[in-house]
């Protein structure tokens, strides 16, 4: 099985600490990994280091085979950071715009996008239950609804490679049962290979084939039966704090 991404004996801080503490996993191809972890613990820190924006990093981090440095073929990689409708409430554009500027590398350099293009910007609304909002403002959207805007924008250039911060962090339960089913089916029905940093480990439970917990700067992949067990627990124990204290 083909590895998608490859941490070996990583350290990082942003001070002389280190938030991570000589993490090595691998991540395979068709793999829907979920990281949980407390808040401030380093989980998207993580990412970034797989997106290449923190490079004062030592150790080995490998995307499709390559250096993080080294790695050209960015389209294969989408992102969805968490709260990034926070960061565009107020900007002048629509959801049909929001959605069809993830797709210019693909258009061209000063060329008007074709039929095609706006077919998959149409589709990809469609998925998310966003089509009949095309022409409306970004900003008169609710958080819920944005949140599925950008992450159409993620999926219109069809990635292989999905990282997602914390997707169905301050989202109303409609959109998280939405977003979570369209995360399984492109899982499953295409192989998309997904890293998803969050805090649901119930609900994640079933949709991710491995489970990470990141604590004290260490990344420890936990059992799934035992997390089973600890589930279980929790329901009859609902007060009980300790479940996936790693």
């Amino acid at each position: 099985m083909n590895n998608t991404v490859e941490f070996k004996n990583v350290h990082f801080g942003y001070t002389s600490d280190d938030i991570l503490k000589c993490i090595s996993f691998d991540v395979n191809e068709g793999d829907f990994v979920s990281i949980i972890g407390s808040n401030g613990a380093g989980k998207s820190t993580i990412l970034r280091l797989i997106l290449g924006e923190i490079s004062q990093y030592r150790g080995s981090i490998k995307l499709y085979g390559d250096d993080v440095s080294k790695f050209k073929n960015w389209k294969k990689i989408g992102y969805l950071e968490q709260n990034a409708y926070s960061k565009i409430l107020n900007f002048p554009a629509t959801v049909y715009e929001i959605v069809m500027s993830n797709n210019f590398s693909d258009i061209g350099l000063f060329k008007f996008p074709n039929k095609n293009h706006r077919i998959k910007v149409m589709n990809v609304l469609e998925l998310l239950g966003m089509e009949k909002y095309k022409d409306r403002m970004i900003s008169k959207l609710s958080g819920g609804q944005i949140q599925r805007v950008f992450l159409a924008r993620t999926l219109i250039s069809n990635p292989d490679l999905l990282l997602l911060d914390e997707p169905t962090n301050a989202v109303d339960r409609e959109t998280i049962d939405l977003i979570y089913k369209i995360l399984q089916d492109l899982n499953r029905d295409k192989n998309i290979t997904i890293i998803m940093v969050t805090h649901d480990l119930e609900r994640i439970y079933n949709i991710s084939n491995r489970i990470f917990c990141f604590e004290e700067g260490s990344l420890l992949e936990l059992d799934k039966n035992q997390i089973y067990d600890e589930l279980s627990h929790k329901h009859k124990h609902p007060h009980d704090d300790s479940i996936c204290s790693c």
